[in-house]
Order: structure tokens, then C-alpha cells, then sequence
């Protein structure tokens, strides 16, 4: 709650008005975003349980058909399986755990496609790639990466991966300059580990970060 106060109060502080040159092209932008993120994977079949989790980004903006944005994304998704057992085929004595909570952070780059455009409304299609970092606990905040006995015998990974997200958003200028987006889609990290788990896994979801966004774009000089 602290983060998200912290967030708000943020968003509080950028002026609401801003005195600017109404003809005066605006090629860059200061965003920032609200977020409602979920896991899916190997403790979780479908997208059930979110959470909060927040964006800052710099989109430039040249009134193209493609345009990028630089994005950092930090929050947290939490999974749980309670009817999760160990698959017959394993050795007994493992202690994988049935619930989790992961932190990550991502920074990408997306090229954004614009789709359609009239007066100040753009919808647009986006495809990115970047760096991927996680850490992996269990429920009373101990680290699961360096505990073997929660996975196979020899079973390890890194916490860090790429990220491939693919969204579809829309957004709406004002005659400020200043726009309002939503953002949804899916961030694609490439990695089975989100849940510590992946021989022991029973099923064959990949694991997986959804994600719906509300933005706030403030025009820079």
C-alpha cells in the first residue's frame, strides 16, 4: 500500500494543466502507468488473481505509422495450486511449494503500430523486447531459487530471462498535448520458473504475465 501511495501521490504532482503552444508538435512523452498484473503457469490455469504493479516509460512520438516507447516495469503476481500433488514419477522426499509470490521488473523497447487515428484518438498494436528480472518466494518471504529440494534433483535457473510483450492499446490527446492510454496484453518472459517449478509441474501451461494498464502521457519539451 505504501508504493501505491507513493505512485498516486506522483501522478498528483504533475501539473494538470500545462501552458503550452497548441501548434507546437510534441514528439515526446513522459508516461506513467497503473497496472493489474496475473500469473498464469504450472500452479495456475488461467489468469485469476492480480495484483498491482506500476510503469514509467518515455514514448516518442513522431505522428508515424510506427512509433516506440521505453518502458520499465516493476510489480508482483502471486499463484497458488491447493489440490497440487507430487507427480507419481517423483522422488517423495521433494518439498515443492503449492504457493508463491514473485517480484519482477522489466525493461523493454515496443514498437507501437498504429491501427487507426481519428482526432485525438489513436489505437495501435505493439511488439517489444527486453530484460526480464524475478525473484521467486514462498509465502513467508524465503527466497525459492537456491532450495533444491523444492524442485528435481539438478533442477536450477536464473532469475533473469528476456521479455517479448505483445499489446493492443489505445489512446486520447487533448488539445494540452496530454494524453490518457489503456493499455492490455501479455509481457511473454522466457522462462518455465515464475512458479519454481517446471519437471514437477502438472501440466503443461506455460508460464505467463497478463497485464491491463491505465496511462498518464506527459508532453516534454
Amino acid at each position: 500500500m505504501k508504493s501505491l501511495a507513493l505512485f498516486i501521490g506522483f501522478l498528483f504532482l504533475i501539473p494538470s494543466v500545462m501552458a503550452a503552444d497548441s501548434t507546437k508538435v510534441r514528439k515526446k512523452f513522459l508516461v506513467a502507468g497503473l497496472n493489474a498484473v496475473a500469473y498464469k503457469g504450472s500452479l495456475q490455469s488461467s489468469y485469476t488473481r492480480w495484483t498491482p504493479a506500476y510503469q514509467i516509460a518515455i514514448k516518442f512520438e513522431k505522428k508515424k505509422i510506427i512509433n516506440g516507447m521505453v518502458s520499465l516495469t516493476f510489480g508482483q503476481v502471486i499463484g497458488e495450486d491447493r489440490t497440487y500433488t507430487l507427480p507419481s514419477k517423483a522422488v517423495q522426499t521433494l518439498t515443492p511449494v503449492s504457493r508463491f509470490q514473485t517480484r519482477f521488473f522489466a525493461l523493454h523497447y515496443e514498437a507501437q503500430l498504429m491501427l487507426f487515428k481519428y482526432h485525438g484518438l489513436r489505437i495501435y498494436a505493439s511488439q517489444g523486447i527486453g530484460f526480464f528480472k524475478f525473484t521467486v518466494k514462498d509465502w513467508d518471504g524465503n527466497n525459492l531459487a537456491g532450495k533444491d529440494k523444492t524442485r528435481s534433483k539438478g533442477e536450477s535457473y536464473s532469475e533473469t530471462s528476456t521479455t517479448f510483450p505483445t499489446q493492443i492499446g489505445l489512446t486520447y490527446r487533448f488539445q494540452n498535448d496530454m494524453q490518457l492510454g489503456f493499455q492490455a496484453g501479455v509481457l511473454n518472459p522466457a522462462t518455465a520458473y515464475l512458479d519454481n517449478m517446471k519437471e514437477l509441474a502438472n501440466n503443461e501451461t506455460g508460464d505467463n504475465i497478463a497485464s491491463f494498464r491505465f496511462q498518464f502521457y506527459y508532453p516534454l519539451k
